[in-house]
C-alpha cells in the first residue's frame, strides 16, 4: 500500500468515527507526542540542568573558601607581621654576612695556603710532606637558587713523623698569624714511632679563586 493510499484509509477510518471517538483519538495522540518529548527533550535537558547547578554551586563554595583565605593573608595585621618578620630576618642573614666575612678577613688567601702550608711545615722538624691535594672550590648559597656569598677553598695535607713532631706541627699550624679552618683530621700509626696524620683544610673567600 502507498502512503497517499494509507492516509485515504486512515482519513476514512476516522471520519467514519463518532464525534466522542475522535475526541478520544486526538488525546490519545497528545498524550502519546507528550510523553515523547518528554522522555526523549525535556527530561535529558532536566538532567543537564541540575547537573550545571551542582557544578555551580561547587564552584561557588570553592570560591568562598578562595575568598576566606585571601582576606586572611591580605588583612593589614597579617601583612604587618610578614614585614616584620622579613625585616628581622633580613637583618640575620646581614649579620651573618658580614660576621662571615669578617671571619674570612682573617683567614689565609686561597692562592697562599700551599705556601702557608710549607712554611708551617719548615717549623716542625722531624715531619715530612707526603701529599698535598687541592679540592674543587665549593660555593655557599642562602638557598639553592640564589647567588654565592663566599666560597670554601679546601685542601688534604698528608704528613709523616713521630707523635711529638706531628703534635709540633698542629701548634705550629694553629698559631699561624693567618689561619685555616679544620676538618676533618685523622692519624694512623705507622711503624714506630712514626705515624701519618692526614689533615682536611680550608679557608673561605669572596672570590671563586683556584688554590695553586
Amino acid at each position: 500500500m502507498g502512503i497517499k493510499a494509507f492516509i485515504v484509509s486512515t482519513q476514512e477510518r476516522v471520519n467514519a468515527l463518532s464525534l466522542r471517538e475522535r475526541g478520544l483519538l486526538f488525546a490519545a495522540i497528545v498524550v502519546v507526542s507528550y510523553t515523547v518529548i518528554i522522555v526523549g527533550l525535556i527530561r535529558p535537558l532536566e538532567s543537564r540542568e541540575q547537573a550545571i547547578a551542582d557544578s555551580l554551586a561547587a564552584a561557588r563554595v570553592q570560591t568562598a573558601v578562595v575568598d576566606r583565605k585571601l582576606d586572611n593573608i591580605l588583612t593589614p595585621a597579617t601583612r604587618a607581621r610578614q614585614m616584620a618578620r622579613l625585616k628581622v630576618l633580613t637583618a640575620q642573614v646581614a649579620l651573618l654576612k658580614a660576621r662571615l666575612h669578617g671571619l674570612a678577613g682573617g683567614l689565609v688567601a686561597p692562592r697562599d695556603m700551599p705556601a702557608l702550608m710549607r712554611r708551617v711545615l719548615a717549623q716542625a722538624p722531624g715531619v715530612m710532606l707526603l701529599a698535598l691535594a687541592n679540592h674543587p672550590t665549593v660555593a655557599i648559597r642562602r638557598s639553592p637558587k640564589s647567588r654565592p656569598f663566599l666560597y670554601r677553598h679546601e685542601m688534604t695535607v698528608s704528613v709523616r713523623g713521630s707523635y711529638a713532631a706531628l703534635v709540633h706541627y698542629l701548634v705550629a699550624l694553629a698559631h699561624t698569624r693567618k689561619h685555616v679552618l679544620w676538618g676533618r683530621v685523622t692519624l694512623k700509626a705507622d711503624r714506630y714511632p712514626y705515624s701519618t696524620l692526614r689533615l682536611h683544610i680550608y679557608t673561605l673567600s669572596g672570590r671563586r679563586a683556584l688554590l695553586r
